[in-house]
């Protein structure tokens, strides 16, 4: 009888904590029924604080004193701007690169806020306040973010994303980009999705700008080639083919071709005629008569 005394208490605390009803009396109890669920009752106390309504602690609050209380501290981050991005433009792609403002598509409601020109690329730059990681910078969807950009300026080289972590973290996105494409091996059409990686704006500028417009000087290159003296390789080989008409002329079968062919000494003739035709001077007419001699006398 004792226990169920006790279990009926309890029972009863449990529903003035979690349905608002009555808070039981321990009177009709005795000392030892008293004691127990007395003691039962503050380990449920214990158990859920000393509110019995606040909701879950926080995990900034539970971790607030321990080793890992600034895990979750925000990532800084700067205020983009021109002046936030001219740094990284000027030290990657030069003082001619200065950015400006993107006007032009402001004015058309388009999200672009930065045009940075190099060479006869157009590049323009999307600052995204709305993304904080660089995981989502890499799931963002490219013909969301640049199809308009690429339909209203055609002329755009890339647009780049970025965002206003302490890197500048940013990524490229092409005009082909922003397509359904045909994946392999399954050769079924897929979405667009972000291809290039994720870097910083110093390194995606670089990138990109060596992918569309390499540089092809070679100013460490070392011209150690020999001339090549073309006279000298035509003699070569027009005296090559005269032999071997002559040894032809030999092993032919008919006594008209091996009168011909044997004596065949036209190298001089057939050297002017090569040497001629590689400069490109002679018309098809007047190598005609040249070589209509050189037939006749055959």
């Amino acid at each position: 009888m004792a226990d169920d005394s006790v279990d009926a208490v309890i029972a009863a605390f449990l529903d003035h904590l979690e349905n608002g009803g009555p808070e039981p009396s321990l009177d009709h109890l005795t000392a030892d029924e008293r004691t127990e669920a007395t003691e039962l009752i503050d380990l449920i106390k214990d158990a859920r604080g000393i509110d019995f309504y606040r909701s879950r602690p926080s995990l900034d609050t539970v971790l607030a004193g321990t080793e890992f209380e600034h895990q979750l501290d925000p990532r800084a981050t700067v205020g983009l701007s021109i002046d936030a991005v001219r740094t990284d433009v000027v030290s990657s792609l030069g003082s001619a690169s200065e950015p400006i403002a993107d006007g032009a598509a402001q004015n058309e409601g388009i999200q672009s806020n930065v045009v940075v020109r190099f060479g006869s690329l157009r590049i323009r730059i999307q600052f995204r306040d709305d993304i904080t990681t660089t995981a989502g910078l890499s799931q963002v969807d490219p013909r969301t973010a640049a199809g308009p950009v690429f339909g209203r300026f055609p002329d755009t080289a890339a647009v780049v994303l970025v965002i206003g972590d302490q890197e500048l973290s940013s990524v490229a996105i092409g005009p082909y980009d922003v397509d359904d494409f045909i994946g392999a091996p399954d050769g079924q059409v897929h979405q667009p999705r972000i291809t290039r990686p994720v870097l910083s704006l110093y390194d995606t500028l670089r990138r990109l700008v060596d992918e569309l417009a390499p540089d092809l000087t070679g100013d460490d290159a070392i011209d150690d080639h020999k001339t090549v003296e073309l006279d000298d390789i035509i003699r070569t080989e027009c005296a090559t083919a005269c032999a071997a008409v002559v040894a032809e002329g030999k092993k032919a079968r008919t006594e008209a071709k091996k009168e011909a062919w044997a004596d065949f000494d036209e190298a001089a003739l057939l050297a002017s005629l090569v040497k001629d035709a590689a400069s490109g001077e002679p018309s098809e007419a007047d190598l005609d008569a040249r070589l209509t001699p050189a037939e006749e006398a055959a």
